[in-house]
């Protein structure tokens, strides 16, 4: 048993969504950011538009190892909000096929270096959106350039395609995803490319897979974030407590956030902790 889904990029043109869903598609994965070195030109039309057509969704980042970790999971992470009901967020972790004049030089990077780099990144991103995400990635890459069994505790998206029967590399016992054709043109809807993928299991395992809310802390960097920076600062000035104010409303959690938040927290006899649970005002604002 298996569930149809897609993904998708600026690639892809302005996409139909309705009538990809009356194609029996299930959920689709977009991209947010190639790198630091170009952010997808039409994420933000299709991050609301897939959910209001009831399709699932996911997001990814295309990683490059070349580039700063941080600057590449903050490029992410600012435009993302990650809903409940959405899938886990993924990072694709392959050699770029597409853009010979900005090489990802995965090649010229140790067994060492490489290791740390996907483990920053992987970290990165689930400190910044507070969800453990996904690895994508080929079987020939990931067995000729990575050569490891660390990651296999991530859920695997594996792109093989024209097979039924994905290789599985690095240790891991099963995929979650499977990409089995690449730069699909004419599927009804999208007018661009198209990525074809299946779930490996049933729509209720796919459903399950999706996301709850989880709290705004220290490291957390995204549109949830700024509203929360937002709210305190509304309060502050409303309330005169200049000591609730965080500053700049950027989007990133970082320690001025967290003494703002503190703050308010020992004002309203709250625990002191930092911490804004999903179901504090301060969130829901």
């Amino acid at each position: 048993m298996s569930v149809e889904g897609i993904d998708v990029s600026d690639y892809s043109e302005n996409i139909d969504w309705q009538k990809v869903k009356s194609q029996g598609i299930h959920f689709a994965y977009a991209k947010v950011n190639y790198g630091t070195y170009k952010q997808d030109t039409r994420f933000a039309s299709y991050w609301p538009a897939i959910k209001k057509a009831g399709i699932i969704r996911g997001a990814y980042l295309f990683f490059r190892p070349s580039e700063e970790v941080d600057r590449q999971v903050k490029m992410f992470a600012q435009v993302l909000e990650i809903e409940p009901g959405d899938l886990p967020p993924v990072v694709d972790i392959e050699q770029d096929y597409y853009n010979h004049q900005q090489n990802d030089h995965w090649d010229d990077l140790s067994s060492t270096e490489k290791l740390n780099r996907i483990t920053k990144v992987l970290t990165a991103v689930e400190v910044a959106t507070g969800y453990k995400p996904i690895i994508y990635t080929g079987p020939s890459f990931w067995d000729d350039k990575i050569k490891t069994s660390r990651f296999a505790d991530y859920d695997l998206w594996i792109a093989h395609f024209d097979t039924n029967t994905p290789t599985i590399p690095g240790g891991w016992k099963f995929h979650t995803f499977h990409q089995y054709k690449g730069d699909q043109t004419g599927f009804p809807g999208i007018p661009g490319d198209v990525d074809r993928n299946r779930f490996n299991g049933t729509l209720d395992r796919l459903q399950a897979l999706t996301v709850p809310t989880v709290s705004l802390q220290e490291g957390r960097i995204g549109p949830k974030v700024k509203k929360l920076q937002q709210t305190l600062k509304k309060v502050s000035q409303d309330s005169s407590h200049a000591e609730f104010d965080p500053g700049s409303p950027d989007g990133i959690f970082g320690p001025g956030t967290k003494k703002a938040v503190i703050a308010y927290q020992q004002a309203n006899s709250l625990t002191a902790n930092g911490i804004v649970a999903p179901e504090d005002k301060l969130a829901i604002a």
